[in-house]
């Protein structure tokens, strides 16, 4: 499926293509239960245990379906996933954006006045300017393990 973003500006029309949304990431207090859950209730793959140390969290990817469930658990209290969860309760955290040219998308967005923060090769709009929701930006066919260096 694809969506289509339609942005009116002051320059006129412009349409930004969404071509995959591959993943939902979930924050989580305990992975292996959480993955289990969805195991178990759903008939989700479950992936080997991964992570991001740097980053002070670990992550297993379940597959549901077609879909993707990418679920961070924090490994350290000063983790940006610790303090989601501390000010939010476990819940789903972002969800992932791809585009065929995604630094055109990013500069479309950029114009529109969106607060954008920069990563490698992903980028993250703030959920105040996203009713409330943390967008990652990606190249298409990002995996939720792919690039979170």
């Amino acid at each position: 499926m694809i969506s289509i973003f339609i942005f009116i500006t002051k320059e006129g029309l412009k349409v930004s293509k969404v071509t995959q949304v591959p993943y939902l990431a979930i924050a989580v207090k305990d992975l292996e239960k959480a993955s289990r859950f969805f195991e178990e209730k759903f008939g989700g793959v479950v992936s080997e245990i991964g992570g991001v140390p740097s980053e002070g969290y670990r992550d297993i990817v379940v597959q549901v379906g077609d879909f993707h469930l990418y679920l961070m658990e924090p490994t350290s209290e000063e983790s940006v996933i610790a303090k989601y969860i501390a000010n939010h309760g476990e819940g789903i955290h972002h969800v992932c954006f791809c585009y065929p040219d995604y630094k055109e998308a990013v500069a479309q967005l950029r114009q529109e006045n969106l607060n954008i923060l920069d990563r490698t090769n992903f980028s993250f709009i703030h959920p105040k300017d996203a009713y409330g929701v943390l967008i990652e930006l990606a190249p298409e066919n990002n995996e939720p393990r792919a690039q979170k260096n």
